[in-house]
């Protein structure tokens, strides 16, 4: 059986996500322990068995950030016995003791064993909160069980901004939510509202927990990716604030489209079609220029480097590259996209980079490959990569601009790629 099969044998409906999987080395996706530690001034504890611990405490111990973490084991005695309330509670109160500092806030990740027994854990909740009123308890949730239903990170987004509470808005101030990198001079929506004076918040920018809850007080949430989308809709509810899906693809219509959504929700002036002509010209160029660098050589890219696989292969395509293989594991985007990719490029592979078959792959490349994206550039076994990893904050004409400058760096200078992609949560500074 092939690792990888053509695009023009393959459905819309394509999922690799059955049965048996295979794990790559390739660690620089962000995980629920990264998110959490972008809460300025909180301490994170996770109640799980052992085993699920290990691989928590290998992270935080990566990211230096041990100060930041705690654990509560739950072990056999704890089912047995029926105490899984109590040891939560016991053991969190002598977390808060032991640190030299007490946290502003503490984020308490319950695990599947707590679902499976039906911990009353809200209660726990409740009794901490009234012994310690100056720290903010919110639960969250590491239960892979729930991983189709109730992913772990949509859920963490959420959690972390329950954290903020109803306040005063000022009409000048948006949030952005869902993001692991900071969005700013790669950002076409940044650079809209900075222009006009809108202040724009970002727990990835924010240093001080007064300044996150400062968050509450913005009118209009903007989201990139979907695994955001629970907690905008959680805002409106509780907070009213309203929120708009910045689509993060490489379609300029639709860039213009939302741009201009954008400004019309906040009632500021939008880009004049003198400035979107613009935009478009010397994104354009900024293609030509990383062409005329890679010429023909074949380039391959996976879902964990942008949100669009699909449709990055497609803009490459029309802007005269040549485009080899896509690793990705299903499908997200429209099936306009993908109907439109089969008729252009009949024969770009499509590896399934969770599928049980691809450790069968022959890692390696005949001639030179350039990749973006740490599983394809692993797969593909090449030093010349883009090394990013969700989007790295990038949106829009100066997005794409900002990718093609890393395309043509990638093409120019190798990178040692065995020792990057093993790094765990990739560009992660929290702590």
């Amino acid at each position: 059986m092939k690792e990888y099969q053509l695009i023009k044998e393959t459905d819309y409906e394509y999922n690799a996500d059955l049965g048996l999987s295979y794990a790559s080395p390739v660690r620089g996706v962000w995980n629920i322990v990264h998110i959490g530690t972008l809460v300025p001034e909180s301490h994170e504890i996770f109640v799980c068995p052992t085993s699920c611990l290990r691989g928590v405490v290998l992270t935080t111990a990566e990211m230096e950030a041990m100060d930041r973490l705690s654990t509560i084991t739950v072990g056999e005695d704890n089912i047995l016995e029926g105490d899984m309330e109590e040891a939560l509670y016991r053991g969190t109160v002598r977390i808060i003791r032991e640190l030299p500092v007490k946290p502003r806030a503490m984020l308490i990740y319950t695990s599947c064993i707590h679902h499976f027994m039906a911990v009353n854990y809200k209660r726990i909740y409740r009794l901490l909160e009234k012994e310690y009123p100056e720290i903010d308890f919110i639960d969250c949730y590491m239960d892979p069980i729930m991983r189709r239903t109730a992913p772990a990170v949509p859920s963490l987004w959420r959690q972390i901004h329950r954290l903020l509470t109803p306040s005063e808005k000022n009409t000048r101030q948006v949030n952005l939510v869902g993001n692991c990198f900071p969005y700013g001079p790669y950002s076409d929506l940044n650079y809209l509202l900075e222009r006009e004076g809108i202040r724009v918040m970002d727990l990835n920018t924010c240093r001080s927990y007064e300044e996150f809850l400062q968050m509450s007080r913005s009118v209009m949430n903007f989201v990139f990716h979907k695994t955001g989308i629970p907690a905008v809709k959680d805002m409106k509810v509780r907070l009213g604030q309203d929120w708009m899906l910045a689509r993060p693809g490489y379609n300029y219509d639709e860039i213009d489209a939302d741009l201009a959504q954008a400004a019309s929700l906040l009632e500021i002036p939008p880009f004049t079609r003198e400035e979107i002509e613009e935009e478009r010209r010397r994104t354009d160029q900024s293609a030509a220029e990383a062409l005329e660098v890679l010429r023909k050589t074949p380039v391959s890219l996976d879902y964990t480097a942008v949100d669009r696989p699909l449709e990055l292969c497609l803009y490459l395509d029309k802007q005269g590259f040549r485009v080899e293989s896509v690793f990705i594991d299903v499908f997200t985007e429209s099936e306009e996209i993908f109907q439109e990719l089969k008729k252009r490029l009949p024969d770009l592979k499509i590896y399934q980079s969770l599928g049980w078959n691809i450790r069968q792959m022959k890692r390696g490349h005949e001639g030179k490959v350039v990749s973006i994206g740490q599983k394809s550039a692993y797969f593909n076994d090449t030093d010349y990569f883009v090394n990013i990893v969700e989007n790295d904050g990038m949106y829009g004409y100066r997005g794409i601009r900002r990718l093609m400058e890393l395309l043509k760096e990638a093409a120019l200078s190798r990178k040692p790629m065995k020792e990057l992609v093993q790094i765990k949560g990739w560009g992660c500074s929290c702590g």
